[in-house]
């Protein structure tokens, strides 16, 4: 059996970047290789992040307001062994690494590299390893679904860095329409868009993953990773107008402080049974609403950024519901005061259905020739 290692985000305590991990090494066993991720600790590269430069003052003044505003991540002991447990479980892992230098044991003892999805490839956050960097130039690397989370490399001052890099890719499908252009730019190359990880299964797999959690009421879940209070309000406010109580996924500390801030932890697991229990799901996150989507869920889709900020990141949800035809979810900043129209409303799951299946055939053809190609013998190898 071919050996296939997988570089992604796993480790932080976010429900979207642990199923994704879990969803792309069970797709790549599924095809009959032995996928192990690699035990990469991201807080190595940390010093190589965009925001690494800010001045001491600059931080001082993040971490005040972050204080006074209650905006610091939940985090609690109950949590994070849930966490852990369910990558125990579900993710085969190498041996945890040291640093990022020892990511050089690893340079030429797989058969084939895949870097996997999520925001690994932002310049935000740019670190090499994400780009296979260790990997030696005889080795053969694919791309699974990175996300850069920006539609320019040219603000940032990895840019340069990441062209040369991703020059070295045999193969590269991206999540976003709107990497197209930069791959395209960086190495005269149009990459194939393809399906988030999480997509690849279907619900029916997915409640596999999930523990039960007994939620008697209807209720409209609610899931915002933005620290925006117009949001919050008016996801109240949608929850009231169709008769659902409110359940809250606490994200931030002042989260805890509401009334209908959900009272027990909330792991992968636990998440997942949430989204699939809601009758309406309210969120600005990505994978919030690819499992509402799996789900087949009503969701409304709020814009976690300020679609005018140079900051934005909201590309990823733009091109996840126009590629699942779901475009009738968003609700804009700009039509916050208007929410009343988005209530009672209901998704055309049909068409859905079969634009993410259609895509998901795709994507899932895209992985399977990369991988064969990857890992073919080639003549001089021994």
């Amino acid at each position: 059996m071919k050996t296939v290692s997988i570089m992604t985000w796993y480790s932080y305590e976010n429900y979207g970047s642990v199923l994704q991990a879990v969803a792309l090494n069970r797709v790549i066993s599924d095809l009959g290789y032995k996928a192990v991720d690699i035990a990469y600790d991201p807080s190595f590269g940390r010093a190589t992040h965009e925001g690494a430069r800010l001045s001491f003052v600059s931080k001082a003044i993040r971490t005040i307001s972050n204080n006074v505003r209650g905006t610091f991540p939940v985090n609690s002991t109950d949590k994070s062994q849930l966490f852990n447990s369910f990558v125990s479980r579900f993710l085969t892992l190498t041996d945890d690494l040291e640093s990022k230098e020892a990511l050089s044991l690893f340079s030429d003892c797989f058969d084939a590299y895949v870097c996997g999805s999520d925001q690994i490839w932002s310049p935000r956050c740019f670190d090499s390893s994400y780009y296979l960097d260790f990997v030696g130039d005889s080795q053969r690397m694919v791309a699974y679904a990175p996300s850069f989370g920006c539609d320019s490399l040219e603000p940032f001052s990895s840019g340069d860095q990441i062209a040369s890099l991703l020059r070295r890719f045999n193969s590269i499908g991206v999540r976003e329409t709107s990497a197209v252009d930069i791959v395209e730019k960086c190495t005269g190359r149009k990459p194939l868009v393809v399906l988030d990880p999480t997509l690849l299964l279907d619900g029916k797999e997915w409640e596999r993953f999930a523990t039960q959690i007994s939620e008697n009421e209807p209720y409209c879940l609610i899931y915002l990773l933005g620290s925006d209070n117009c949001n919050l309000k008016c996801a109240q406010e949608i929850a009231r107008a169709n008769g659902l109580r409110a359940v809250l996924v606490p994200v931030f500390k002042r989260d805890q402080k509401l009334d209908y801030c959900a009272r027990f932890p909330i792991g992968p697991a636990e998440f997942l049974s949430l989204v699939s229990h809601a009758n309406l799901v309210c969120t600005d996150s990505f994978h919030g609403m690819v499992f509402s989507t799996i789900f087949q869920k009503d969701f409304i889709a709020f814009e976690r950024f300020d679609p005018n900020s140079s900051d934005s990141q909201n590309t990823r949800i733009y091109s996840f519901l126009e590629m699942a035809g779901a475009e009738d979810a968003l609700l804009p900043r700009h039509e916050l005061g208007e929410w009343e129209k988005h209530v009672g409303g209901s998704l055309d799951y049909s068409y859905i259905n079969r634009r993410i299946e259609a895509k998901r055939s795709e994507s899932i053809g895209y992985l399977r020739s990369a991988l064969a190609w990857a890992t073919a013998d080639r003549a001089g190898d021994h």
